[in-house]
Protein backbone atom coordinates (compact mmCIF):
# COMPACT_ATOMS: atom_id res chain seq x y z
CA UNK A 1 0.00 0.00 0.00
CA UNK A 2 2.69 2.39 0.80
CA UNK A 3 4.25 2.36 -2.70
CA UNK A 4 0.96 3.01 -4.13
CA UNK A 5 0.73 5.94 -2.24
CA UNK A 6 4.57 6.95 -3.64
CA UNK A 7 3.06 6.11 -7.44
CA UNK A 8 0.05 8.38 -6.90
CA UNK A 9 1.98 11.36 -5.12
CA UNK A 10 4.86 11.18 -7.72
CA UNK A 11 2.17 11.36 -10.67
CA UNK A 12 0.32 14.03 -8.94
CA UNK A 13 3.80 15.68 -8.45
CA UNK A 14 3.46 16.06 -12.53
CA UNK A 15 0.54 18.75 -12.20
CA UNK A 16 2.42 20.77 -9.60
CA UNK A 17 4.41 23.60 -11.15
CA UNK A 18 8.01 22.63 -11.68
CA UNK A 19 11.44 23.25 -13.80
CA UNK A 20 11.14 21.49 -17.14
CA UNK A 21 11.79 17.70 -16.20
CA UNK A 22 12.02 18.35 -12.61
CA UNK A 23 9.95 15.45 -11.79
CA UNK A 24 9.66 12.35 -9.36
CA UNK A 25 8.56 9.87 -12.44
CA UNK A 26 12.17 7.98 -12.47
CA UNK A 27 12.45 8.08 -8.13
CA UNK A 28 9.11 6.38 -8.67
CA UNK A 29 9.64 3.78 -11.19
CA UNK A 30 12.72 2.98 -9.19
CA UNK A 31 11.12 2.65 -5.67
CA UNK A 32 8.39 0.61 -8.01
CA UNK A 33 10.38 -1.61 -9.44
CA UNK A 34 12.47 -2.31 -6.17
CA UNK A 35 9.65 -2.92 -4.27
CA UNK A 36 5.98 -3.42 -5.84
CA UNK A 37 4.98 -7.35 -6.53
CA UNK A 38 5.13 -8.45 -9.93
CA UNK A 39 1.44 -8.66 -10.55
CA UNK A 40 1.46 -4.78 -9.19
CA UNK A 41 3.73 -3.17 -11.86
CA UNK A 42 1.14 -2.44 -14.48
CA UNK A 43 -0.28 0.12 -12.16
CA UNK A 44 2.67 3.12 -12.17
CA UNK A 45 2.86 2.51 -16.23
CA UNK A 46 -0.77 2.89 -16.61
CA UNK A 47 -0.91 6.11 -14.01
CA UNK A 48 2.27 7.67 -15.89
CA UNK A 49 0.08 6.47 -19.61
CA UNK A 50 -3.19 7.91 -18.37
CA UNK A 51 -1.52 11.76 -16.28
CA UNK A 52 -0.04 11.98 -20.18
CA UNK A 53 -3.09 12.03 -21.89
CA UNK A 54 -4.72 14.08 -18.95
CA UNK A 55 -1.58 16.77 -19.19
CA UNK A 56 -1.61 16.51 -22.97
CA UNK A 57 -5.70 17.40 -23.13
CA UNK A 58 -5.51 20.19 -20.47
CA UNK A 59 -2.43 21.15 -19.49
CA UNK A 60 -0.11 21.54 -22.43
CA UNK A 61 -3.06 21.62 -25.15
CA UNK A 62 -1.25 19.18 -27.30
CA UNK A 63 -2.12 16.20 -28.87
CA UNK A 64 0.44 13.16 -28.44
CA UNK A 65 2.59 11.87 -31.36
CA UNK A 66 4.44 8.93 -31.67
CA UNK A 67 6.74 10.65 -29.49
CA UNK A 68 4.71 9.47 -26.37
CA UNK A 69 5.42 5.75 -27.28
CA UNK A 70 8.95 6.66 -27.27
CA UNK A 71 8.28 7.93 -23.58
CA UNK A 72 5.96 5.26 -22.49
CA UNK A 73 8.75 2.68 -23.57
CA UNK A 74 11.32 4.77 -22.02
CA UNK A 75 9.49 4.12 -18.57
CA UNK A 76 9.59 0.89 -18.87
CA UNK A 77 13.18 0.42 -19.69
CA UNK A 78 13.30 2.05 -16.01
CA UNK A 79 11.10 -0.47 -14.51
CA UNK A 80 12.98 -3.24 -16.03
CA UNK A 81 16.67 -1.63 -15.32
CA UNK A 82 14.99 -1.31 -11.87
CA UNK A 83 13.88 -4.87 -11.30
CA UNK A 84 16.86 -6.23 -12.30
CA UNK A 85 19.75 -4.10 -10.41
CA UNK A 86 18.01 -3.07 -7.17
CA UNK A 87 15.26 -5.66 -6.40
CA UNK A 88 15.94 -7.25 -3.06
CA UNK A 89 19.07 -5.72 -2.93
CA UNK A 90 19.31 -1.63 -2.61
CA UNK A 91 22.40 -0.34 -1.63
CA UNK A 92 23.85 3.38 -2.15
CA UNK A 93 26.42 2.45 -4.96
CA UNK A 94 23.86 0.42 -6.67
CA UNK A 95 21.19 3.24 -6.56
CA UNK A 96 23.15 5.70 -8.05
CA UNK A 97 24.46 3.97 -10.71
CA UNK A 98 20.93 2.69 -11.68
CA UNK A 99 19.87 6.41 -11.50
CA UNK A 100 22.55 7.71 -13.32
CA UNK A 101 21.90 5.08 -15.80
CA UNK A 102 17.76 5.45 -16.16
CA UNK A 103 18.29 9.41 -16.98
CA UNK A 104 20.62 8.73 -19.73
CA UNK A 105 18.40 6.18 -21.19
CA UNK A 106 15.29 8.35 -20.67
CA UNK A 107 16.93 10.88 -22.23
CA UNK A 108 18.35 8.72 -25.08
CA UNK A 109 15.10 6.83 -25.87
CA UNK A 110 12.50 10.06 -25.24
CA UNK A 111 14.86 12.33 -27.57
CA UNK A 112 14.86 10.03 -30.15
CA UNK A 113 11.10 9.40 -30.10
CA UNK A 114 11.03 13.33 -30.55
CA UNK A 115 13.71 13.21 -33.86
CA UNK A 116 11.67 10.43 -35.20
CA UNK A 117 7.89 11.44 -34.38
CA UNK A 118 7.97 15.00 -35.49
CA UNK A 119 9.11 17.53 -37.79
CA UNK A 120 11.10 19.74 -35.30
CA UNK A 121 14.61 18.41 -36.70
CA UNK A 122 15.46 17.05 -40.25
CA UNK A 123 15.42 13.26 -40.58
CA UNK A 124 19.74 13.04 -40.68
CA UNK A 125 22.57 11.80 -38.64
CA UNK A 126 22.85 15.98 -38.03
CA UNK A 127 18.81 16.36 -37.35
CA UNK A 128 19.10 13.60 -34.94
CA UNK A 129 22.43 15.12 -33.00
CA UNK A 130 20.63 18.30 -33.02
CA UNK A 131 17.56 16.89 -31.37
CA UNK A 132 19.43 15.61 -28.70
CA UNK A 133 22.15 18.67 -28.30
CA UNK A 134 18.50 21.08 -27.99
CA UNK A 135 17.73 18.44 -25.14
CA UNK A 136 20.56 18.61 -23.11
CA UNK A 137 19.00 21.60 -20.71
CA UNK A 138 16.33 19.34 -20.37
CA UNK A 139 18.37 16.59 -19.22
CA UNK A 140 20.27 18.37 -16.93
CA UNK A 141 17.13 19.15 -15.25
CA UNK A 142 15.83 15.78 -15.13
CA UNK A 143 19.14 14.35 -14.13
CA UNK A 144 19.02 16.58 -11.03
CA UNK A 145 15.60 16.08 -10.37
CA UNK A 146 15.84 12.00 -10.70
CA UNK A 147 19.09 12.19 -8.05
CA UNK A 148 16.97 14.55 -5.53
CA UNK A 149 13.68 12.47 -5.89
CA UNK A 150 15.61 9.03 -5.81
CA UNK A 151 17.47 10.01 -2.54
CA UNK A 152 14.01 11.35 -0.71
CA UNK A 153 12.06 8.33 -1.97
CA UNK A 154 14.21 5.84 -0.74
CA UNK A 155 15.25 7.37 1.99
CA UNK A 156 11.43 8.39 2.98
CA UNK A 157 10.14 4.91 2.02
CA UNK A 158 12.87 3.24 4.55
CA UNK A 159 12.30 5.85 7.15
CA UNK A 160 8.78 4.98 7.14
CA UNK A 161 9.12 0.81 6.37
CA UNK A 162 11.89 1.34 9.80
CA UNK A 163 8.87 3.05 11.79
CA UNK A 164 6.46 0.02 10.85
CA UNK A 165 9.01 -2.83 11.64
CA UNK A 166 9.18 -0.54 15.12
CA UNK A 167 5.49 -0.51 15.80
CA UNK A 168 5.07 -3.78 14.80
CA UNK A 169 8.03 -5.39 17.21
CA UNK A 170 6.93 -3.17 20.01
CA UNK A 171 3.35 -4.35 19.91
Amino acid sequence: MLIILFVLGAVGMRFLPHAWNFTPVIAMLLLAGCYMKARQLWLPIAALVASDFVLNLFVYHAPGGLDQFFTWAAYLVVLALALVALKGKVRVPALLGTTVASSTLFFLISNFGVWIGSQLYPHTWSGLATCYLMGVPFFRNAALGDMLYVGAFFSLYAWLQHRQWARASAV
